[in-house]
Formats: C-alpha cells, sequence, structure tokens
C-alpha cells in the first residue's frame, strides 16, 4: 500500500541518513587524529591488542535485513564476527589510526531464506569518550543471492564490496556494545546493483 512504502522509504532514508552521518563522522575524527583525554582504569587497554593473527574479539548480533526500499527482501540476520589483532606498528602520531587496522571475517545469515553473506576486511576505530567509540570498516562479501533477477533484489556477482559504519560503548573490560549499519553493493561493476542495507545492534566481546 502507499502507506506501507512511504514508512518504508521514511526508514531507509533514516538509516541512509544515519551511516551517512556515522561515516563522515568516522572519516573527520580518524584525520584529525582523535585523541580523548586519558582517564585511569579498566578502560585503560581498550584501544590495544595482540599482534596480528591474535584473536581480539567475538562479536554477535541481530540486523534488520534490507533497508533498501527499492528491494523485495526481509526478515532479520544473525550476525557473526571474528576481529583479530591490530597489524602494523605505532608511529605515535595520527597516521596510527590509518595504518593500524584490525582485520575481520564474519557472516550474515538470514533467518528467512533470503541473502546471507561471508566477508572479510579491515576495521578502523577510535574513541569518543572513555566508553564511546567509533568504527568503520571496508572490505569484500562473497553471498548467495541472486546476481541478475529483474523481479526482486538483484546484486551482479557473486562477489562485492561491502562497508559498514558503527557507534560503540564499552559495558566492561571485556564486553561491548555496537549500533550497525552495513551495505553491499558492486558500485556498478557487474550487471545488476540493488544494493543490500543492513541495520541492527551487536555485542563484542574482548579477549
Amino acid at each position: 500500500t502507499s502507506g506501507e512504502m512511504s514508512t518504508q522509504r521514511r526508514a531507509s532514508g533514516f538509516l541512509s541518513a544515519a551511516s551517512s552521518a556515522l561515516a563522515v563522522l568516522t572519516i573527520c575524527i580518524l584525520g584529525l587524529g582523535y585523541t580523548p583525554t586519558a582517564n585511569a582504569g579498566f578502560l585503560d587497554n581498550f584501544e590495544k591488542t595482540e599482534a596480528f593473527p591474535s584473536i581480539d574479539e567475538v562479536r554477535f548480533g541481530l540486523l534488520l535485513h534490507d533497508s533498501e526500499e527499492s528491494n523485495s527482501e526481509e526478515g532479520v540476520d544473525l550476525n557473526l564476527e571474528v576481529l583479530f589483532g591490530r597489524i602494523g606498528h605505532a608511529r605515535g602520531n595520527f597516521l596510527d589510526h590509518f595504518m593500524m587496522p584490525r582485520p575481520h571475517v564474519g557472516a550474515n545469515i538470514n533467518l528467512n531464506g533470503d541473502t546471507s553473506m561471508g566477508y572479510v576486511g579491515l576495521t578502523w576505530d577510535t574513541k569518543l569518550t572513555d566508553r564511546l567509540f567509533i568504527e568503520s570498516s571496508f572490505g569484500a562479501a562473497l553471498h548467495n543471492g541472486p546476481h541478475d533477477d529483474k523481479d526482486s533484489a538483484a546484486f551482479g556477482c557473486a562477489v562485492n564490496f561491502r562497508e559498514s559504519t558503527s557507534l560503540g560503548v564499552a559495558l566492561s573490560e571485556q564486553w561491548r556494545m555496537l549500533i550497525t549499519v552495513e551495505h553491499m553493493s558492486n558500485a556498478g561493476l557487474c550487471g545488476e546493483n540493488d544494493g543490500l542495507t543492513n541495520a541492527g545492534v551487536r555485542l563484542g566481546y574482548k579477549w
């Protein structure tokens, strides 16, 4: 109905705006080399990790599947993700924010039988306060959705780009909670490119 379509457009617009705002904020903070005031306590080791390839964090959560207004998929995704220790070496300046990401590997399993994906990439993060932090990630996703379907969502080729932005809060020394918006698309490089945007809440446990 027209009411449902209007609601879907508003929801899609909100998620797109939120994703763009978080991405811009992340880029600005990372570019400026933002460093919060140090505060003694359990969060002192927040940004420290073992060297790659040690496992640094495990995440899981639920994502609302496919907020794109033009697509036909629905349901909820179970998200599972593993982040490894940082790569690179600290230089003591703003370049550390760019040159020391954490590699990740993960999967979204759609509980409605629609498109699922496995993905790999790099995650960049920085603190906003002692507890709040922001992240951006970029990589590739291998999905099982349609490649060229005029009647439903189609993603052009099996491997697409995937990027995400998250706003998180540290709940304790080990636990953190994140609000995440992610997007998969092929940037128009192969056939259909409907794109797939998911958003939801995840929990992370740091070793």
